[in-house]
């Protein structure tokens, strides 16, 4: 947990989060740099006709990088529910057994008072994230088909965009939550960075 005092930032508890949500930028920022690679050597129209099995040829971990951004995204969500949870209702209420999206919807329904009509679209966005991250965490024999399709389920990007849309949300409704300031605004930097480097792909 930080707190903020005149100016300065401490810690006051020690998190995880931080260190998690740093994993799914690097993320994003080495998918963005096997993209650079892909599109400089196969130009902008030969770029889509591309295969899953040719862009692993060339960018063998360009994949994993789904997997690996949706689980550390969850891990990174279910450390900042637990933390806001044990700060602002008890660690009891942190301990509650309760899936992730149920300790997001507590947060912002009954800690917050924010209407569901203002998160509804982020609450399946972060239902869809706990089935993936559940898929992967707790795997278990599938068909191939259902593989594929959870590993094409939120990309790294998608993955930062939605730590982004809820931490956000809480900075939003609880302005003295300096952590939800702070990880926004970094996550929103990083944003910005990776559309400028393709942006200037295009020049």
């Amino acid at each position: 947990m930080l707190v903020e005092n005149g100016g300065v930032i401490r810690q006051e508890r020690a998190s995880a989060i931080g260190e998690l949500v740093r994993i799914v930028i690097l993320q994003n920022l080495d998918k963005l740099n096997d993209f650079k690679f892909l599109y400089k050597k196969f130009d902008a129209d030969h770029l889509n006709q591309l295969s899953r099995e040719q862009i692993e040829a060339e960018c063998p971990s360009y994949f994993s990088r789904w997997i690996v951004a949706q689980t550390f995204t969850a891990m990174s969500l279910e450390a900042f529910y637990y933390d806001y949870i044990q700060n602002n209702a008890s660690k009891t209420q942190a301990d509650k057994k309760r899936t992730p999206p149920e300790r997001f919807k507590f947060i912002c329904y009954d800690l917050l008072k924010i209407s569901s009509d203002k998160i509804d679209d982020l609450v399946n966005k972060i239902t869809l994230l706990d089935k993936t991250r559940t898929h992967w965490v707790h795997n278990k024999s599938a068909d191939f088909a259902s593989y594929r399709k959870a590993a094409d389920f939120l990309s790294p990007d998608e993955c930062v965009g939605i730590l982004t849309e809820v931490f956000e949300v809480i900075f939003k409704y609880d302005r003295d939550y300096i952590l939800a300031r702070e990880i926004s605004f970094k996550l929103k930097q990083v944003q910005l960075n990776v559309a400028a480097e393709i942006d200037a792909l295009a020049l």
